[in-house]
């Protein structure tokens, strides 16, 4: 048996938390990995069975994966899968966390129970033992709704939305000074709501774009392989481009980038370059 992935379109009244849902199938016997890229999103994740870990490619810190509402994602991670599994996500947009009134630290997780009912996360469970991924996507989706019909929505993330629609438009490759003139704020103003509603620095979130679309250019969508962004890294750590350029094209110093290159390599158990 192989690992099954399908993605799911957000239900209509969930499209302004969720940017698309997805179930994950993992037989027995079989374990995967793959690179998470930091994009400065949160997730709802459920789960059954077999539980994984992550390492941190920066710090090579390992933790346990599993069911949770993650934080905005500023770092690349290796995810580590053993079957058989399976996991219910949903990627939220950069504003949802915010909107949902979750608080949760950059790369950190938090309990399901912190944004919904755990009669909630029962019933996706439910469906996801059933077999129907369908009827657990809508579940997760309306659990989502439910739970911002609870909450009142800041004001600030208003003024915010036209700053982080730019920064998606522009992949990140615009200054912090770009998104306040979107956005109509102060610079000021901006990093404060930015910590305060996203959990990110403005350069922080940027720089997580950046590096996201630097690899998506060179591995293409889905599921991203280890040895495919290993391979983009160590590409571009040895084209040796200026420091300033890297930065500003990757989102990473070239130490960090080179210090990223070592953790995907060691986290894979393989050779780090020289």
């Amino acid at each position: 048996m192989a690992v099954e992935y399908r993605r799911f379109a957000p239900p209509a009244a969930a499209r302004d938390l969720v940017e698309h849902l997805w179930v994950v199938r993992q037989p027995a016997g079989v374990v995967t990995r793959e690179v998470l890229l930091p994009d400065g999103h949160g997730l709802a994740l459920v789960t059954l069975g077999a539980r994984g870990s992550h390492v941190d490619a920066l710090t090579r810190r390992r933790t346990a994966d599993g069911p949770g509402v993650r934080g905005p994602s500023s770092r690349p991670v290796v995810r580590e899968q053993p079957g058989p599994s399976v996991r219910l996500g949903a990627q939220l947009g950069p504003l949802a966390l915010a909107r949902l009134r979750v608080h949760v630290a950059p790369d950190d997780v938090v309990p399901l129970d912190r944004a919904f009912a755990t009669a909630d996360v029962a019933a996706c469970q439910a469906a996801l033992e059933a077999g129907d991924d369908a009827r657990a996507v809508e579940l997760l989706g309306a659990a989502l709704t439910g739970a911002l019909a609870t909450t009142d929505e800041p004001p600030e993330l208003t003024l915010l939305e036209p700053a982080i629609q730019e920064v998606l438009a522009s992949r990140g490759l615009v200054t912090v000074a770009d998104l306040a003139r979107a956005a109509e704020l102060p610079v000021g103003t901006l990093h404060r709501w930015s910590v305060e509603h996203l959990g990110l620095t403005p350069d922080a979130l940027l720089a997580a774009v950046r590096f996201s679309e630097f690899v998506r250019d060179a591995v293409g969508p889905g599921p991203v392989r280890p040895e495919d962004a290993l391979g983009a890294v160590r590409w571009y750590v040895q084209a040796g481009y200026p420091p300033r350029e890297v930065e500003r094209f990757t989102g990473s110093t070239p130490l960090e980038l080179r210090r990223i290159e070592q953790g995907i390599a060691a986290a894979l158990g393989a050779p780090v370059a020289g």
